[in-house]
């Protein structure tokens, strides 16, 4: 079994207006993810998670969570699709 290597979450000093989850991507490859509170399904086909009130759901394949910190989360793989809803409504 190999080791996985986890980087460390880029260091931001931005501010979020409005509570919410905060979203920056790189091609369709990487997502950082900011105001990150919970997971709420992972797999390599489908992750959710929510934060601020919001969720945001990726599908694609290849996912995975590369970096989870108190500061958020970088979600890598092939990312096809994010949709979005409130915290109290399913995606």
């Amino acid at each position: 079994m190999s080791e996985k290597t986890i980087r460390a979450y880029p260091q931001r000093a931005t501010r979020q207006r409005g509570g919410g989850l905060r979203l920056e991507f790189c091609g369709a490859a990487s997502c950082i993810v900011e105001g990150l509170e919970t997971v709420l399904e992972y797999s390599d086909e489908k992750i959710r998670i929510a934060g601020g009130g919001k969720q945001a759901q990726f599908c694609g394949a290849d996912l995975r969570i590369d970096s989870f910190t108190p500061m958020g989360a970088v979600i890598e793989g092939m990312i096809v699709s994010v949709s979005f809803s409130d915290a109290d409504k399913a995606c």
